[in-house]
């Protein structure tokens, strides 16, 4: 299975008790996932700087909810493009003021 429950819940700090115990099924760190992307260029659009941007904040922000505590972390490795442009390092190369 892809996926692993962690157990959380919330401290009461003038108690000294835990609160509010609940699950949170989430995909372990280490999971590797395939992902393809196909586009629909229409009149000879340049789409993949705003791609590239998209996929730059899908890594600054993540997938799905509890970013704060780290989940839904992602990084994009090993991108290629069917003409062979080296699309890893146009994303490497975006800044962090461009992406927000």
């Amino acid at each position: 299975m892809l996926t692993e429950v962690k157990m959380e819940n919330v401290i009461h700090r003038i108690q000294g008790t835990a609160e509010h115990p609940r699950n949170t099924e989430r995909v372990p760190a280490s999971a590797l996932f395939d992902f393809n992307l196909s586009i629909r260029i229409h009149d000879h659009e340049d789409l993949i700087k705003t791609v590239l941007l998209g996929l730059k904040l899908l890594e600054l922000t993540g997938l799905g909810g509890s970013g704060s505590r780290g989940y839904g972390k992602i990084a994009f490795k090993e991108l290629q493009l069917d003409d062979a442009d080296d699309i890893q390092e146009k994303l490497s190369q975006i800044a962090i003021a461009e992406a927000a």
